[in-house]
């Protein structure tokens, strides 16, 4: 099975855990392929926390345009 649905990955530019995550997801995804990903600078590894409402904005935006 593979998800061809719209993908977005947003991490954190300071994420000592998931650092380098992004790039296995973006390749593994099809839905991903095209897409300008989001970093979000200053957060850790608890970004919805750290960053809440930039995290926000961009799930915000992503949604708006995937309808």
């Amino acid at each position: 099975m593979r998800w061809d649905k719209p993908f977005l990955t947003a991490f954190s530019d300071s994420d000592p855990i998931t650092r380098g995550g992004e790039r296995v997801l973006q390749s593994a995804i099809p839905g991903a392929a095209g897409r300008v990903h989001a970093t979000i600078e200053g957060g850790g590894h608890f970004l919805q926390e750290d960053c809440g409402e930039a995290f926000a904005r961009i799930v915000i935006d992503f949604a708006a345009a995937a309808t």
